[in-house]
């Protein structure tokens, strides 16, 4: 009897050992969350920029190559955030952020081994909101070396909301002239710009259209879907973002271009293959890339003017 309590007592004590040594190796290996602030105060309308950062790395000897997390916001004070909200820092991409549970996670090809920015949030006050100090917390973050996981301990920020003070006498309202950007060669809608040909860069864009009452410098900025923005020989791809001015927002769309590399391809063919025998059905703005002879639907002519490009038989102009 006194041989199986002592043999208890040493599995106890190989167990509790294995705990501590397994959370001794979790202790090694550590590191920070830190959020900044370009503005602690903030009245209504007013926009705030939000930098997410790693900091205080410890025995991280692989890199950080994935970043994981939680944004928690008032939404009673501050506008939904969406995914063109975010942008990556210091080659920190593929930046993805599901709004329904506001969760979103980053990756880096290269692993990042010093303290350094990963991306920023802007956040915009809502029109009718009462002064109220509130926070802005990134929380259940998990960060990996490629080897496991490691939780980091949530980060905050502490934001005032505050009234506008009248400081001068009301002016009477200067009516402002809408901004405006028109085409004689693209189709220009409500929130996006298609029939542009494949193989068309940020600079020959800009030639073919004409804004009007656009004040802001610089006029127009591209980005692609990583948020990256795209420089004046950068190629325009379906799905492309375009910002006119202060209030304009547009997705471009190539001719032909549904896989969203800039040109058209047997790829893009065969998505409009699938599409016409009704496997995998196109939408959104690969359906209107599909849609060469600008008629409102995809049929098997689609297909066959996009043969033709492919082998040089006919041109888009």
């Amino acid at each position: 009897m006194k041989l199986k309590k002592l043999a208890c007592a040493i599995i106890g004590i190989i167990f509790m050992l294995v705990i501590l040594s397994t959370i001794n190796v979790q202790a090694s290996k550590s590191i920070k969350a830190v959020m900044q602030i370009s503005k602690n105060e903030l009245k209504k309308t007013e926009e705030v920029e939000i930098t997410l950062k790693l900091d205080e790395y410890q025995d991280i000897k692989n890199g950080i190559n994935a970043y994981k997390a939680i944004l928690e916001y008032d939404e009673s004070i501050f506008e939904e955030v969406v995914e063109k909200d975010f942008i990556c820092k210091n080659n920190w991409e593929m930046l993805k952020y599901n709004k329904e549970t506001k969760e979103f996670v980053a990756i880096k090809k290269v692993g990042s081994k010093v303290p350094e920015e990963v991306a920023s949030i802007n956040l915009k006050v809502k029109e009718e909101v009462e002064p109220k100090q509130t926070e802005v917390k990134t929380k259940d973050i998990v960060t990996s070396d490629g080897k496991r996981d490691i939780n980091v301990d949530e980060a905050k920020v502490t934001i005032n909301i505050i009234k506008e003070q009248d400081t001068k006498p009301e002016e009477p309202e200067v009516p402002v002239e809408q901004e405006k950007i028109t085409s004689t060669k693209y189709k220009i809608e409500k929130e996006h710009i298609s029939r542009i040909i494949p193989n068309t860069t940020v600079s020959e864009f800009k030639q073919n259209v004409t804004l009007e009452n656009v004040t802001t410098v610089p006029e127009m900025v591209f980005t692609d879907e990583n948020g990256n923005y795209l420089q004046e020989e950068s190629m325009i791809t379906t799905g492309t973002k375009l910002k006119v001015g202060k209030t304009l927002q547009f997705t471009l769309i190539v001719i032909g271009d549904v896989d969203g590399d800039s040109a058209i391809t047997i790829n893009d063919m065969a998505k409009v293959k699938l599409h016409l025998i009704n496997k995998k059905l196109l939408t959104g703005i690969e359906l209107k890339a599909s849609d060469m002879d600008d008629d409102k639907d995809i049929t098997i002519n689609d297909l066959a003017q996009m043969k033709l490009i492919l082998i040089g038989l006919l041109k888009l102009k």
